[in-house]
C-alpha cells in the first residue's frame, strides 16, 4: 500500500479532519494528500477499493473522497460497501466524467457530494468545510 499516510490526530466533534483519498492515479492522489495536509487535514491515501475497505474500518476516517473509476469496483459500489460495513464517514465522489445517471446513482447510494475533476483545490476545501458543517448539525441533532 505505497503512498499511505496514517492519520495522527482527530479534531473536535463536528469537524471533518481525517480524509481517506481513494484514487488510483498516484500523482493526483499524492497532490490531494499534500494539499489537504497543508490545510490541516490528516490524510490517508489508497489506490484500490479493497485497500479503502481495510483502511476505513480501522482508521475511523471522517470523509472518504472516492474516484469513480477504480480497479475492481467503481466509486459508488465502494461507497455502498463502506455503508454496509457501518462506516459513518461522509462520502464524496469525484471523476472527470459524471453523467446525470451516475449523479443519480450517487445520490441513491447516500453519497453526500459529487465533484468533477479536474477541480479547483480551493473549491474542494470549501466543499469539505461544507460537509463539516453538515456533520456538526447532524451530530448535534443526535
Amino acid at each position: 500500500m505505497g503512498g499511505m499516510v496514517k492519520p495522527q490526530a482527530r479534531a473536535s466533534a463536528g469537524q471533518l479532519r481525517t480524509v481517506l483519498i481513494v484514487e488510483d492515479d498516484q500523482l493526483f492522489r499524492k497532490a490531494l494528500m499534500t494539499y489537504l495536509s497543508s490545510l490541516g487535514f490528516e490524510t490517508c491515501g489508497v489506490s484500490t477499493a479493497e485497500d479503502a475497505l481495510r483502511e476505513a474500518a480501522w482508521t475511523g476516517v471522517d470523509v472518504v473522497l472516492i474516484d469513480y473509476f477504480l480497479p475492481g469496483m467503481n466509486g459508488i459500489e465502494l461507497a455502498q460497501a463502506l455503508r454496509a460495513r457501518n462506516v459513518r464517514a461522509r462520502m464524496m465522489l469525484m471523476s472527470g466524467y459524471l453523467p446525470p445517471a451516475v449523479r443519480e446513482q450517487a445520490r441513491a447510494a447516500s453519497i453526500e457530494d459529487v465533484l468533477c475533476k479536474p477541480h479547483d483545490l480551493s473549491s474542494l476545501h470549501q466543499r469539505l468545510m461544507d460537509q463539516s458543517e453538515k456533520r456538526g448539525m447532524y451530530e448535534s441533532a443526535h
